[in-house]
C-alpha cells in the first residue's frame, strides 16, 4: 500500500503540494541513516487509527519517528491544519513546532544528522516572519479563541492542549495576550505562558511575573524565576549590541 493509498483508506485529504513532498521525501531517506524518519505505510495507517480515537489526538496524523516512541505528528484538520507538533512519549504537547511538513522537511534534508532538539524550530516564532505568516498566526490565534470560549465545559486536557497551541503561535506583534494566562487556573498552561513571555523577553511582564514567584502554582513559580532570568539576559544582550 501506497503512501497515497493510506490517505484514501482513511479519507484523510492533503493537499497536493503536501503530499507531493512527502512522497519526494520517503525515496530520498531510503538507505539514508536519519535521526527522524518517515513512518512506513502500514505503521502509520495502525498509528492513525490508535490515536484517532484519543480526544486530544483525533486531529493528527504521525508521520516520522525517532524510533524512541516519538513522533512528529501533522495537523489534518481544524484552526492548525497541516501544521506539525512533536509527540513526545513521557509528556503530551501538541502545540504546534513547523508552519508545514514542507518547512521541516527542507530542515531534515538539510541536517539529517540532527536530533529533534537541534533542529531549528519554526514556532515560537521570531519577528522577522513575513506579512503573510504573521496574518495565518493571527488568524489561527482567533479560530482558536473561539473554539475555547464556545466550549467552556471541554476536558481540562483537551483545553490545555489548544491552550498551549495558542500560546506557541502567538507573535511577537501579539505577545502581551500571553498576559491573560500567567494566573490561569491550570498550572500548566500558567508554566507555559511564563516561559513564552521569557522567551519573547517582553519586559512589560516583569512585575507580574514577579507576583507568580510570590503566590503562584509550584509550576508557575518556576517558570516564572525562569523567565525573569531570560527577560534580564535578553536586556543585556540589547545593552551590549548598544
Amino acid at each position: 500500500m501506497s503512501l497515497r493509498e493510506v490517505f484514501e483508506r482513511l479519507a484523510i485529504y492533503l493537499p497536493d503540494d503536501t503530499l507531493e513532498a512527502l512522497l519526494i521525501h520517503s525515496k530520498k531517506q531510503k538507505g539514508q541513516k536519519v535521526q527522524l524518519r518517515l513512518l512506513s505505510e502500514q505503521k502509520l495507517a495502525e498509528s492513525t487509527e490508535w490515536m484517532a480515537q484519543i480526544e486530544v489526538f483525533k486531529h493528527i496524523i504521525p508521520l516520522w519517528t525517532d524510533d524512541h516512541s516519538n513522533y512528529v505528528g501533522l495537523y489534518v484538520e481544524g484552526p492548525l491544519a497541516y501544521k506539525l507538533c512533536y509527540i513526545n512519549h513521557e509528556e503530551t504537547d501538541l502545540s504546534p513546532i513547523y508552519r508545514s511538513a514542507a518547512s521541516l522537511i527542507a530542515e531534515l534534508e538539510q541536517n539529517p544528522e540532527l536530533d529533534w532538539e537541534q533542529l531549528h524550530k519554526d514556532y515560537p516564532s521570531d519577528e522577522d516572519i513575513s506579512t503573510e505568516q504573521l496574518a495565518e498566526d493571527i488568524r489561527c490565534m482567533h479560530e482558536l479563541q473561539a473554539i475555547l470560549e464556545k466550549d467552556s465545559s471541554m476536558e481540562d486536557d483537551v483545553r490545555c492542549q489548544l491552550l498551549y497551541s495558542l500560546m506557541a503561535i502567538t507573535p511577537v506583534s501579539e505577545v502581551d495576550s500571553l498576559l491573560s494566562y500567567v494566573d490561569d487556573e491550570d498550572m500548566y498552561v500558567q508554566e507555559r505562558a511564563c516561559i513564552l513571555l521569557g522567551y519573547h523577553g517582553y519586559e512589560p511582564a516583569t512585575e507580574i511575573l514577579k507576583e507568580v514567584v510570590k503566590h503562584g502554582s509550584p509550576n508557575g513559580k518556576l517558570a516564572a524565576c525562569k523567565a525573569l532570568s531570560m527577560i534580564r539576559a535578553k536586556q543585556m544582550d540589547k545593552h551590549i549590541k548598544k
